[in-house]
């Protein structure tokens, strides 16, 4: 009895751990899908965002590689630029590159100005001197046959070594020094005279500085440059003041020539004025003509009318069968010709009119 209740038991038992082990079974499959059903939008966006991430990465790293390439253009473009730079510092070293450096700034500008070679100005004019043959970079023509002389040749080694040190005391020693050099400038220009070498030019020479900071720096360094350089007859122009100075010279051209325009068109406006009168001669002469045309033809329909006629209405009477054609009716004219009444005044009226007091009432 006790070992059949004891297998009672334990069926009873494994009856309801089974019924309860199912249960349980069912909750968790239940909760294993109300889990999957909140996490699956969860790693659908994990998902998502790591291809994102992904593709970000992608393009991140294109964007590099494009940032790396230009950054070796760059690299390589400054490289070039330094070394093109170094040249050109290395070649205005030189007098003579220096020299054709501001002729070719000097001609541009004046170009830019309007003006054109071989009408408005001249380049490498040689002159016979006392102390040889002078030869000045550019002559700009003034109207009235004058000229201005303009010189480009100025001094910048000492100013160009500035800024190839960062010594304050290099550089403020070499500013010095293009002081000098342009003081040196000054003297030597002044001395060649060029105002007695060109004739009918102004008692002064124009002295081009293309750079413009350098004229600021020999002026700090030397304020008396302006009065040293109008004593020795030296006026220093910069491009923006000579391009002024270009500017105002074209203006006088621009008057010259409207002036000898005006003139052109006052001799026009005389030969015009005695062609008209010439004109008007002849249609007064016309008129004239045609008047006395017109008085001879009316005399002689009046005579027609007076003597002809007469005899032949008679005849036309007298003979009616035998003839088919009648005579015309023929009238005076009585228009006449319209007289010139604004004829161009003579001699005698410009006389009368100088001694009338014109009518100022309104």
């Amino acid at each position: 009895a006790l070992d059949k209740n004891n297998q009672s038991f334990l069926d009873l038992a494994k009856t309801q751990l089974t019924s309860h082990i199912g249960q349980a079974k069912s909750d968790l499959d239940l909760r294993q899908q109300a889990i999957d059903n909140l996490v699956k939008p969860l790693g659908d966006s994990l998902s998502k965002m790591d291809e994102k991430i992904n593709s970000l990465e992608s393009k991140r790293e294109g964007a590099y590689q494009n940032i790396g390439t230009l950054l070796d253009q760059m690299k390589q473009s400054t490289v070039a630029l330094d070394r093109e730079t170094r040249n050109l510092v290395t070649a205005l070293k030189s007098s003579h590159t220096r020299g054709r450096y501001g002729e070719i700034a000097l001609r541009r500008l004046v170009e830019f100005a309007g003006m054109t070679d071989q009408c408005d100005f001249r380049e490498q004019v040689s002159t016979e001197a006392e102390n040889g043959k002078l030869r000045p970079d550019m002559v700009i023509n003034l109207p009235g046959n004058r000229s201005v002389v303009v010189d480009s040749k100025v001094p910048l080694s000492s100013y160009l070594q500035v800024f190839e040190t960062e010594d304050a005391d290099a550089q403020k020693k070499f500013l010095q020094q293009h002081a000098n050099a342009i003081r040196i400038h000054l003297r030597q220009l002044s001395a060649k005279a060029y105002w007695d070498q060109f004739e009918n030019a102004p008692d002064f020479v124009v002295m081009f500085m293309q750079i413009e900071s350098s004229f600021g720096a020999a002026l700090q360094e030397w304020p008396g440059l302006l009065e040293e350089a109008l004593n020795n007859r030296i006026i220093v122009a910069t491009p923006t003041t000579l391009i002024t100075i270009l500017r105002s010279i074209g203006y006088s051209w621009n008057q010259l020539k409207t002036m000898e325009n005006i003139e052109e068109i006052r001799t026009a406006a005389v030969a015009l004025y005695e062609r008209s009168a010439t004109l008007m001669e002849h249609m007064v002469g016309i008129g004239k003509n045609l008047t006395h045309t017109v008085n001879n033809y009316n005399k002689a329909v009046g005579s027609l009318e007076s003597y002809f006629l007469p005899q032949g209405r008679r005849i036309y009477q007298l003979s009616q069968a035998y003839i088919k054609k009648q005579l015309t009716e023929i009238s005076p004219v009585e228009l006449s010709v319209r007289p010139i009444i604004a004829l161009p005044p003579t001699p005698e009226d410009g006389d009368q009119s100088d001694n009338e007091t014109p009518d100022t009432s309104v």
